[in-house]
């Protein structure tokens, strides 16, 4: 093999050389986007980008980010740019204001089941159904509707659980599929 390597022609370590460039240039072309926009965030890993942080769980990453770049910071989901946020207002602008015109969907987590189809991981056409057969049940007049319902079952939940336990009786929880 190495002896082969100085025969090589001209035009072929030209292509050699334009091929290693064009594959640094895909790996780390997406990882200025942040960078350009002043928004702090951990460096990416060409191609991976920080998913291997992820190692550490979702929400202590998350944490971490937080602490370390504050309010708003920015990620890489393998070449995709993430923006993370704890701003309050620039949550409820894109959850609740400008949900409908720019930012209908959100990122996928490959849910299986019965969240497979939820609100808040449904595209496009799905979301807008979803979203449009559940915002009537969410009114401020259906919601203090079910508020004196849910503090009733809330309260016998509580104190069902309150007599288990004074009884020093184990309470048995079930998870469903």
């Amino acid at each position: 093999m190495m002896s082969f390597l100085p025969y090589f022609s001209a035009e072929t370590w030209t292509l050699l050389a334009l091929l290693i460039t064009l594959i640094v240039v895909y790996l780390y072309w997406p990882y200025g986007v942040f960078t350009k926009m002043d928004i702090p965030g951990p460096k990416p890993l060409p191609y991976f980008g920080t998913m291997m942080e992820y190692k550490k769980g979702f929400t202590n990453f998350d944490t971490e980010c937080f602490q370390k770049y504050g309010r708003i910071w920015g990620i890489y989901d393998g070449r995709q740019p993430v923006l993370c946020t704890m701003d309050k207002s620039m949550i409820k602008t894109v959850l609740i204001k400008e949900c409908y015109n720019i930012f209908t969907n959100r990122r996928d987590f490959h849910l299986n089941g019965e969240l497979f189809d939820a609100v808040s991981v449904a595209e496009d056409d799905t979301w807008r159904r979803i979203r449009s057969v559940l915002s009537p049940s969410f009114t401020s007049g259906r919601l203090k509707e079910m508020f004196g319902i849910m503090k009733q079952h809330s309260a016998n939940l509580l104190n069902g659980m309150k007599k288990q336990a004074d009884k020093d009786q184990a309470i048995e929880v079930k998870e469903t599929d």
